[in-house]
């Protein structure tokens, strides 16, 4: 069995490679990873600093589960020149590793912002990206066929496949626009935005013929929290991608109970649920504490794709970290002498 597995993930390498650039990575937790979907989103929070990353293990019942990690930070930067406006700064990294070759995916991106204030509670921001991306594999854990003889396997004996590259890398370009409301003495916020990234369409390929060209990628994303009550909270989410015949929509729900609501000491709970569209079940939950917020989701597989993992999706872990600036006041008074 092993053998026959091995055999048919050489075979989609070779004859149907151009699937494999057929789409970056997902996460069931996009919410809490902003820069994976919009570099307009840099900058587009309340806080003043943030650190991300989410950490996503799948189809562990698979003969090699599948393993993506996700790490970012973006900030403000606030110039006397532009008023109310700010800009959002930043940057992430990202590393996919999948099947027996331990075919992999790093990426290192840039990402800048111009974030307006067009009202009081409205803010639009339009945003670009930078990425850099490598493409790697490791054919010597392949099994070939002229490496059995009389059905027992030998590693050590020669073998007649070869390969021109066994890395492939890339400079991709991508951009984006995003509404964010944030009206004051509320907990109620709102996320709107549409991106795409590899608008250049930069080739990558094993065989080094410059051939095979990476789909541009489109997402639109929809986040909101309400506020319903005192310590009451609806969280929704929704994300639509498209990458070239590859198409994704999710869609999550859930509630937040805030615990406590003293400054310095907040808490909040909340549990939800979503759908991958033809692909799975989620269900998360996520704990607010101080500056933390933490994540943590599993995906239950609903797609043919059950006959290989028996239903069972894969574990998702996020945390995030904001930090806040004392803001200086705006008008400054000096206190009489008397």
């Amino acid at each position: 069995m092993a053998r026959i597995q091995r055999l048919i993930f050489l075979f989609i390498l070779c004859f149907c490679r151009y699937a494999l650039p057929a789409q970056d990575v997902h996460y069931s937790q996009f919410f809490h990873a902003p820069l994976s979907l919009n570099p307009a989103l840099a900058g587009a929070f309340d806080e003043d600093q943030r650190f991300s990353a989410v950490y996503r293990n799948q189809w562990a019942s698979v003969p090699v589960p599948y393993e993506t990690f996700f790490g970012a930070y973006d900030q403000k930067a606030f110039l006397p020149w532009l008023g109310d406006n700010w800009l959002g700064l930043g940057g992430a990294f990202t590393y996919d590793q999948a099947g027996d070759a331990s075919l992999n995916w790093l990426q290192l991106a840039l990402h800048g912002a111009f974030n307006w204030r067009v009202a009081d509670e409205h803010v639009l921001s339009t945003g670009a990206q930078l990425r850099f991306g490598q493409r790697a594999l490791e054919p010597g854990q392949f099994s070939f066929a002229d490496q059995f003889s009389d059905n027992v396997f030998d590693p050590s004996a020669p073998t007649a496949e070869s390969f021109s590259s066994t890395a492939s890398g890339y400079f991709s370009l991508g951009a984006g626009v995003n509404w964010f409301y944030a009206p004051a003495q509320t907990r109620t916020r709102a996320w709107a935005g549409l991106a795409a990234a590899h608008l250049n369409k930069p080739s990558i390929s094993f065989l080094n013929d410059g051939s095979i060209k990476l789909p541009m990628l489109f997402n639109i994303h929809l986040s909101g929290v309400v506020e319903v009550g005192e310590r009451w909270d609806v969280v929704a989410n929704l994300l639509g991608q498209r990458q070239g015949a590859y198409q994704e929509v999710v869609g999550m729900a859930g509630g937040r109970y805030h615990l406590s609501l003293e400054k310095g000491r907040a808490l909040a709970l909340q549990l939800g649920a979503g759908y991958r569209l033809s692909d799975a079940l989620i269900a998360y939950m996520s704990v607010f504490y101080k500056n933390w917020r933490f994540g943590l989701s599993y995906d239950v597989n609903t797609s043919p794709f059950i006959a290989a993992t028996n239903r069972n999706g894969g574990p998702e872990f996020s945390v995030q970290y904001v930090i806040s600036h004392v803001k200086p006041p705006k008008e400054f008074k000096a206190c009489p002498i008397f």
